[in-house]
């Protein structure tokens, strides 16, 4: 009987396999498996300037009903990220900050989303990732941003402006204890009514006292080295 089993079993073997010679007569049938979720890769979210991650709030929420995995990060200096050394900030380093960070979280494949300045680090990311031995990223994305130089920035003008920007720099530079005194230290840079619009959001209070998501230093480096540079031109050229 068993040998009778093995004989019909290779003819049956050989006539499906000749049944497949035509692609058509191949094609695969869909499976019911235990999975609930479609396996995307990871959206990784990137802002833009006087910003963090908190500008994706509502895009994540979307997201996470569709099943799709994200993660949104603060960039160097914005946020909740510490600046850093001044003297290191460029393109290519927040690009590879993103790059590590993906990375940290165990992500394995990765959707990069840059939106405005976020757009330029994520195609300086994306073409460091190009020349890894091993690709984070499948796709780029990136929203309200061209990859022309713009026009350099003025430095601050007023001796309260300047000594405003130093403290921003500094690693607790961006916690105060009240809001007026926060709202002092940015009034420099920014309009009153849009500091005030602010007020709870990209700045909060936090034990003690209030934190500014907003970097006036940060802003303007990264208006002198990111913007005011060719780095956008010559990172999208290395993708091409």
């Amino acid at each position: 009987m068993a040998g009778r089993l093995l004989a019909r079993g290779l003819a049956l073997s050989v006539a499906g396999a000749a049944a497949c010679a035509e692609p058509s007569a191949c094609a695969p049938v869909a499976l019911a498996s235990s999975a609930r979720t479609v396996h995307y890769p990871t959206a990784v979210l990137l802002h833009g300037l006087d910003s963090s991650r908190e500008t994706w709030r509502g895009t994540l929420g979307r997201l996470a009903e569709r099943g799709v995995p994200a993660l949104a990060l603060d960039l160097r200096g914005h946020g909740e990220s510490a600046l850093g050394d001044a003297r290191e900030f460029s393109a290519e380093a927040l690009a590879n900050d993103v790059l590590a960070s993906i990375r940290s979280h165990g992500v394995k494949r990765a959707v990069l989303v840059g939106h405005s300045m976020g757009g330029r680090v994520a195609v300086r990311a994306a073409a460091i990732d190009e020349r890894a031995e091993r690709p984070l990223l499948c796709a780029l994305v990136i929203e309200d941003m061209d990859m022309r130089e713009r026009a350099p920035v003025s430095p601050p003008s007023t001796d309260a402006a300047r000594a405003a920007l130093a403290r921003f720099a500094e690693p607790r530079g961006r916690f105060f204890h009240s809001w007026d005194e926060c709202k002092a230290a940015l009034l420099p840079f920014y309009e009153p009514a849009r500091i005030d619009g602010w007020r709870g959001t990209r700045v909060r209070e936090r034990a003690g006292g209030w934190w500014s998501d907003i970097n006036p230093h940060a802003q303007l480096l990264a208006r002198e080295r990111v913007l005011a540079s060719s780095d956008g031109t010559a990172a999208w050229a290395e993708l091409g």
